[in-house]
């Protein structure tokens, strides 16, 4: 059936019925996970002033980019949890930085994915509409199927 699995992550609801659309996919066929987080920015090198005080208090330096990092891989963290809790045996996890459906649509050319199991909706913002969906462009770009979750 499927080999290798692709499942973009924002942390939104519906990201995460689409983890578990996928390890549902991936423990039947025996597939390989990969999860996928884009931050859509990096963030600065500043510490943000509200940690000003906490940096020079406890003599470290958490900066926007420290923030966001985490952050992103935070959501990573716990899709990972939720596959491997529904059965999934191999799992891996990327974090990039940049356009999402561009990182996603170069993995699948450049790794063979042969699904992206992505959610419909996901945290984007206004842009989406106007833009079109992450997902819309991916399905789109690639020669794979992709499979959207509701």
């Amino acid at each position: 059936m499927f080999t290798h699995l692709l499942v973009p992550v924002d942390g939104s609801e519906h990201a995460k019925r689409a983890v578990l659309a996928a390890a549902d996919l991936a423990q039947r066929s025996g597939a390989t996970l990969t999860l996928m987080h884009v931050l859509t920015r990096s963030g600065s090198l500043a510490v943000p002033e509200e940690l000003k005080a906490f940096s020079e208090l406890e003599h470290i330096r958490i900066t926007e980019h420290d923030l966001i990092v985490n952050a992103g891989n935070e959501i990573l963290r716990n899709a990972e949890t939720l596959a491997r809790e529904n059965g999934v045996k191999t799992c891996e996890v990327l974090l990039r930085t940049g356009d999402p459906a561009t990182h996603i649509t170069d993995y699948v050319k450049k790794n063979g994915a042969d699904l992206v199991v992505m959610g419909r909706r996901g945290l984007g913002d206004l842009a989406g509409l106007f833009l079109g969906s992450v997902s819309h462009k991916v399905a789109q770009a690639t020669d794979c199927s992709c499979l959207t979750v509701k």
